[in-house]
């Protein structure tokens, strides 16, 4: 049985980090050590000896990360995040996949854990519609297995052999390059229906839309750094915005523009309306809502990355959930 390393970066050892480490170390698997990679080390300890805590310094996850391959003893990679925590079930299931040889990477659903705030239901509700994420949206679901184009680390697990660094300059999109890293190398990515952890949202709509402006402004970096064709829907959302702006001024000036542009924009929320609906009218008006704003927030931070420059530093730590 090969030896999975889990790797889990996190800016302190909080309570929800400590529920992370917990239930991995419930795992129904026999061989596996936990890396916890804070920025500092507190009084916070764990008695079983599979848990080490490394100290990075303030720098992003993508440099804990890093750091957290080269400690680590594995053969595989288990990259999970300190806001989630997995299934009991979560190793052993992925690592039957591997018996494929040209699979690189499995990964699954990160759902909203039960408990979860109501910003966190909405943000998450918002998230698994696919008018909204499009294929990413099978990330925050469970649904057919298949191959993808790119899994966020917050649930992946990679074969050492084949496994790049991750890129310290981006604050979010360091995860899409691993994996198209990796798929350059001949290997694919594998999205498993029953590899399962429940990932916490931002505890807030205001976070949500935050994370989703930054998402957007670092793919566009990434686009711009590793541009393809396949890359292309990356840019839907900030050419709707784009598309947005324009109709609106163009029909201050020409009734036809207006008429187009007023169906267009009806037809557009109507739809989005239609896939919002709940028994509970509270959540189906701030799901409606804060669908519509998160497609202007990734758009505008697409928009503005194609705009400007990125910063290359990796000692810039993320901002708290």
């Amino acid at each position: 049985m090969d030896k999975v390393s889990i790797i889990i970066p996190c800016k302190e050892i909080v309570k929800i980090t400590e529920k992370c480490v917990k239930e991995c170390i419930k795992l129904n698997y026999p061989d596996f050590e936990i890396l916890v990679l804070p920025d500092f080390k507190n009084k916070k300890t764990f008695k079983d000896k599979k848990v080490k805590i490394i100290e990075t310094g303030a720098v992003k996850p993508a440099f804990k990360r890093n750091i957290g391959m080269k400690k680590a003893k594995g053969n595989f990679f288990a990259f999970i995040d300190d806001d989630a925590y997995p299934k009991k079930d979560w190793l052993k299931n992925a690592m039957k996949y591997f018996r494929r040889i040209d699979v690189g990477i499995v990964g699954g659903p990160n759902l909203t854990p039960p408990g979860a705030n109501f910003a966190e239901r909405v943000s998450g509700k918002v998230l698994a519609n696919y008018l909204i994420s499009g294929p990413a949206s099978v990330r925050y679901k469970i649904g057919k297995n298949k191959i993808v184009k790119e899994l966020p680390s917050c649930n992946y697990i990679s074969r050492k052999e084949i496994s790049p660094s991750f890129d310290p300059s981006f604050l979010t999109a360091e995860d899409s390059k691993f994996c198209f890293d990796v798929a350059k190398k001949g290997y694919k990515i594998l999205y498993a229906k029953d590899v399962i952890v429940f990932h916490h949202r931002r505890d807030t709509l205001k976070k949500h839309l935050k994370q989703m402006y930054i998402y957007g402004r670092d793919i566009a970096w990434l686009t711009k750094d590793d541009f393809s064709i396949d890359k292309f829907f990356f840019s839907l959302l900030s050419l709707f915005v784009i598309g947005f702006f324009v109709g609106l001024i163009g029909s201050i000036f020409s009734e036809t523009i207006r008429v187009i542009y007023l169906f267009a924009l009806a037809f557009y929320l109507l739809t989005i309306l239609f896939t919002s609906f709940y028994k509970n009218l509270r959540t189906t008006i701030y799901v409606f809502s804060i669908s519509v704003s998160t497609h202007f927030a990734y758009g505008a931070g697409w928009f503005m990355g194609i705009l400007f420059k990125q910063e290359k530093t990796e000692k810039v730590s993320w901002t708290s959930r």
